[in-house]
């Protein structure tokens, strides 16, 4: 049987899309749908880069800079921003992928297709970023669809409040949508697919929080 990817189908009709791939021996689509979301990944990073979200550490002492000398910082800002994107883009299709192929009996090209979609919430998630920075001056980690504006009334510890802004309503969909797909394609019991997910989940959260709090730090090194 051959499937065409519908990601959008995946999840508007989810089980019956889910059954199709299942059952599937071969996929079509697969490369155009790759290349559409790397490309969707990119743009939404070199947007939020060009309206200047993530941009003080580069904008630090730009009274005592040039014109040239800060256009070619912006530039490089920039520049980073699309790697970012490109290894966001790796790691979330193929890096996690990976770690859930390790547990389940789930063919890896299959598990790309529901990281597919993860991607797409990811990116959808990033583009609400967007108004909140530049109207209402609100960044990521303290956004009202995280858990990280609750984390800032207990504690002022940047770490604590990245990682708890790393949770957001978003995250906790791609928790559940993750679940429900691996409980479909998988044989494994779904308690051990809910501790796997939300066990790879606490890894990436802190993660982020990690590269958040010392990304100051790291650009001024690169620099």
């Amino acid at each position: 049987m051959t499937y065409s990817v519908h990601l959008i189908k995946l999840f508007t009709s989810r089980d019956d899309h889910l059954f199709k791939l299942n059952e599937a021996e071969k996929l079509k689509n697969v490369w155009n749908l790759l290349f559409f979301l790397l490309g969707a990944t990119i743009l939404t990073y070199v947007w939020s880069a060009w309206l200047g979200l993530g941009t003080d550490a580069v904008s630090a002492n730009m009274s005592e800079l040039n014109r040239v000398e800060y256009e070619f910082r912006k530039a490089w800002f920039i520049i980073g921003r699309i790697v970012y994107a490109v290894l966001l883009f790796l790691f979330i299709l193929f890096i996690s992928s990976f770690f859930f192929w390790l547990f389940n009996n789930i063919s890896y090209k299959k598990l790309i297709i529901i990281q597919m979609n993860v991607l797409i919430v990811m990116i959808i998630e990033r583009l609400t970023w967007i108004p909140l920075m530049v109207y209402a001056g609100i960044d990521w980690y303290v956004s009202p669809l995280s858990f990280g504006v609750l984390a800032s009334y207990f504690t002022s510890f940047d770490w604590v409040i990245y990682f708890f802004g790393s949770i957001s309503i978003f995250q906790l969909f791609i928790i559940w949508y993750q679940v429900k797909c691996l409980s479909w394609l998988s044989r494994t019991k779904i308690g051990w697919i809910w501790v796997g997910v939300i066990f790879w989940h606490l890894l990436l959260w802190a993660g982020t929080s990690a590269l958040s709090y010392f990304d100051v730090y790291i650009i001024y090194l690169i620099r």
